[in-house]
């Protein structure tokens, strides 16, 4: 974690596992990712069966596999096929997102749902950690000083900790607006910035920057939707599409 922040998040992480000496005292799920709650042959049947009508129900469609892949994901979280009109991306978006989580970079998003949606298995697979900086004090204490929204100056407080990290915003554009700011004038780079905040305020606005901001590999959603949990579904799309034997797994 970045040497800048890490004292500010000692409380935020819930570890997979907790080890007092040689024995296992807690475990998440229980039996670690191969005991996951849930995962049965009826789960994976539903999620099957879900796919295959979003498929004959989208029928031909502009994108390619792998962004499919994200689009449908998307589409069987909200049950709402106009992200497929909606969903934009940068022509290196897909590879560069699954490049950085596979290397275990780390996930920055504003809302602790985001955190919160990832499952804990999926994360393993690459040992991806999910920061919220807007839980730290220092970005209460810095938004009450420049008068600014909390998410927006947690991201300005950890602007050096974002190179090579997936930046997942679901729910402040504020957050957003900043994180271009951060990459347009203070030369930020993250390997892919996941900007789907909902809302009426700015929500329209924050994205169509996103758009603009050509040279910065991201994926977004046009128009007020978006959401933490399309962040989340968007999410769980790059990791399974970077674990191929992995692929497709309900929840």
């Amino acid at each position: 974690m970045c040497a800048e922040i890490k004292d500010f998040f000692f409380l935020i992480f819930l570890p997979s596992k907790i080890i007092e000496g040689n024995r296992v005292i807690l475990q998440f799920p229980p039996g670690g990712a191969a005991g996951r709650p849930g995962l049965v042959e009826a789960g994976r049947d539903i999620e099957r069966e879900s796919f295959r009508i979003i498929d004959e129900e989208m029928g031909e469609h502009r994108f390619p596999p792998d962004q499919w892949r994200i689009v449908r994901r998307v589409i069987h979280t909200t049950g709402d096929f106009d992200y497929a009109q909606r969903v934009r991306f940068t022509p290196d978006a897909v590879s560069r997102g699954i490049e950085a989580l596979a290397g275990g970079a780390c996930i920055y998003a504003d809302t602790r749902m985001i955190r919160a949606g990832l499952s804990p298995w999926r994360l393993e697979w690459h040992g991806n950690e999910v920061i919220c900086p807007a839980e730290s004090e220092q970005s209460r204490e810095l938004a009450e000083r420049a008068r600014v929204t909390r998410t927006m100056a947690a991201f300005r407080s950890c602007a050096t900790c974002l190179d090579g990290a997936v930046i997942a915003v679901g729910n402040a554009p504020t957050a957003l607006l900043e994180v271009i700011r951060l990459i347009e004038e203070e030369g930020v780079r993250p390997a892919l910035v996941i900007g789907v905040p909902v809302g009426f305020v700015q929500a329209e606005q924050s994205k169509a920057a996103l758009v603009e901001a050509v040279k910065q590999p991201s994926i977004t959603v046009l128009g007020r939707k978006g959401g933490s949990t399309v962040a989340v579904a968007i999410i769980h799309a790059l990791l399974e599409l970077g674990c191929p034997g992995k692929q497709e797994l309900p929840g």
